[in-house]
C-alpha cells in the first residue's frame, strides 16, 4: 500500500506500507518542478517495488529516501 497517511495502513495490518506524499497526489507533488516531481514519483514507486521483494513478518513501513539504500521500519 502506498499512502500519505501510513498509520492507517499499519493500523489495518497491511504488511507493506510505503509513505506517499499527499492525499491528492500520493506519488508526486505537482508544486515541484517537472523533473523534481518525476524524481519523487520514481523514488516512491521504486521503494514500493523494493518493498514487494523484502520479506516481512508483519506491518512494515518503507520510507522513500534520497539514498540508494532503503531500510524498512518495523511497526511495533
Amino acid at each position: 500500500m502506498i499512502g500519505a497517511l501510513p498509520a492507517i495502513g499499519l493500523a489495518a495490518n497491511a504488511n507493506r506500507v510505503v509513505r506517499g506524499t499527499k492525499i491528492q497526489h500520493v506519488t508526486g507533488d505537482p508544486n515541484l518542478p517537472d523533473e523534481a516531481d518525476k524524481a519523487l514519483s520514481l523514488r516512491i514507486v521504486q521503494t514500493a517495488l523494493d518493498a514487494l521483494q523484502t520479506p516481512v513478518s508483519g506491518p512494515t513501513l518503507f520510507e522513500p529516501s534520497e539514498s540508494a539504500s532503503r531500510e524498512a521500519v518495523h511497526a511495533s
